[in-house]
């Protein structure tokens, strides 16, 4: 009787731990993106990563977007947190700096659920499992297609040697304005050299374009001055300007640094 008793209980406490392990399984499976996961998401990193603001190309405010990642790769990798970047930047435990940037960080609590989240599989709303593909668009003209522009009707015609003269003189008899007279050579290579060159010509380069009598002696004159060195340094000052290059800091004691480097 007590070999038979013992084995119902052997029995039943079987079942019990096998019902208890299905709750807690349950309980595992109890994490959802949409009650969860999204709010977190909503609150800490929709601000750099949304469909307003794709930082390092990355999305989080959708599914299939967070699955697919950005610029690094996925973001999250089903099944394995420790390997994912999400978890990795909000834990700072990985190569990526912490998130959110500038931001505190997000609670203990709040990161362990995400990693658990990830860990279970990472499981997004049917809804959500189709990639979306968001097309940013703007009105300046960098951003704006090239499209091919009708040359606008003039009443000068012998004026215009190329497309762009009927542009100019378009808006000059806009304003009932005459095209200026052309000048002389002696005026063109000085105006050419100074505007490409920021350096007035030398007597020898002035006699050589005067002498020269072929048709296209001013087109051989802009080819020479684009070839020199000095255009180059002309134009890269306005880019070193904007990177602030100097060979010193340019306030308080004003110290030396070597930004050439």
């Amino acid at each position: 009787m007590r070999k038979f008793l013992t084995q119902i209980f052997t029995v039943v406490f079987s079942m019990l731990a096998i019902v208890q392990t299905g709750i807690a399984v349950e309980k595992e499976a109890d994490i959802k993106f949409e009650k969860q996961i999204r709010p977190l998401l909503k609150q800490h990193c929709y601000d750099c990563h949304s469909q307003d603001a794709e930082e390092s190309g990355l999305r989080l405010d959708y599914g299939a977007n967070i699955l697919k990642g950005g610029d690094r790769g996925p973001a999250v990798i089903p099944g394995k947190s420790a390997e994912s970047p999400l978890f990795q930047s909000l834990s700072g435990k990985g190569k990526i700096p912490q998130m959110p940037h500038d931001l505190p960080a997000l609670k203990t609590a709040e990161i362990a659920l995400i990693q658990k989240w990830i860990d279970q599989g990472a499981q997004i709303p049917k809804s959500e499992q189709t990639l979306k593909v968001t097309q940013k668009t703007s009105d300046h003209w960098a951003f704006l297609p090239i499209k091919q522009s009708k040359l606008p009707a003039v009443k000068q015609q012998k004026w215009i040697r190329n497309p762009v003269d009927a542009f100019i003189l378009s808006r000059l008899e806009q304003k009932q304005l005459k095209p200026s007279v052309e000048a002389d050579r002696n005026t063109l290579i000085r105006r050419l050299s100074l505007d490409l060159t920021g350096l007035p010509p030398s007597v020898e380069e002035v006699q050589k374009f005067l002498s020269d009598k072929r048709p296209d002696a001013y087109e051989r004159l802009v080819d020479r001055l684009l070839a020199s060195p000095h255009y180059g340094e002309r134009w890269a000052r306005h880019w070193l300007d904007v990177a602030r290059y100097a060979d010193s800091n340019g306030f308080t004691i004003d110290g030396p640094r070597s930004i050439w480097k």
